[in-house]
């Protein structure tokens, strides 16, 4: 049976992991999902940064594409019977505990992981923050993560060149919380993480 994430089992896993998304309108979002109508199963993410690119997808999800040469967005919106889910986040609302916390509690340690600790406990230049386009990245590392299917072109690779990037390691993390809570996912769930894993296994990167 193929594995898909609904809307509310990602906006779970994210606030597990200090990443609130609340709930927007079109033209307050900067961050959104398309999911079927039917079952809320995600099938795209996406940022939105000013109301005319919201409306430009809307468009563009809408037109026909049997006929004519176009995206393959316009047929995933289609195909999959998808509407639009509207999110807002804001950097000033993250909170680097819980990971810190988290990988604290279960020994976390390697290059990727360390390098992360060191960005969340402001060690580095970069701000502790994460921003509105990482967050997107790490929303659709948490399907590939925890092998649900994403129609993403972009972050969506199972053979992801930048696995030891912030937003795949804060993804590999949320996915943890997840699984050690059973918020979100299957308590203890036994789903392999790519790229980064715990201090008992090395990192490889590809």
């Amino acid at each position: 049976m193929v594995k898909l994430m609904t809307v509310d089992q990602l906006v779970t896993i994210a606030a597990g992991a200090g990443i609130k998304l609340e709930k927007a309108t079109p033209d307050t979002e900067n961050l959104y999902v398309y999911a079927t109508r039917d079952k809320h199963e995600n099938i795209y993410v996406g940022t939105s940064l000013n109301r005319k690119r919201s409306v430009n997808e809307e468009n563009i999800g809408s037109q026909d594409y049997k006929e004519r040469i176009g995206v393959g967005f316009s047929a995933l919106v289609q195909e999959n019977d998808a509407e639009r889910h509207s999110f807002r986040y804001e950097p000033s609302s993250f909170d680097p505990k819980v990971m810190l916390d988290h990988m604290t509690e279960y020994r976390w340690s390697t290059t990727p992981i360390d390098n992360l600790r060191a960005r969340l406990e402001g060690r580095t230049d970069s701000p502790v923050e994460l921003s509105v386009a990482e967050v997107e990245q790490v929303l659709i590392r948490i399907h590939v993560i925890t092998g649900r299917l994403i129609g993403n072109s972009r972050s969506a690779s199972q053979w992801e060149g930048g696995a030891w990037g912030i937003p795949n390691v804060v993804a590999v993390i949320a996915a943890d919380i997840a699984r050690e809570t059973g918020v979100g996912l299957p308590k203890n769930s036994n789903v392999d993480d790519e790229g980064v894993t715990a201090e008992e296994s090395p990192v490889t990167e590809g």
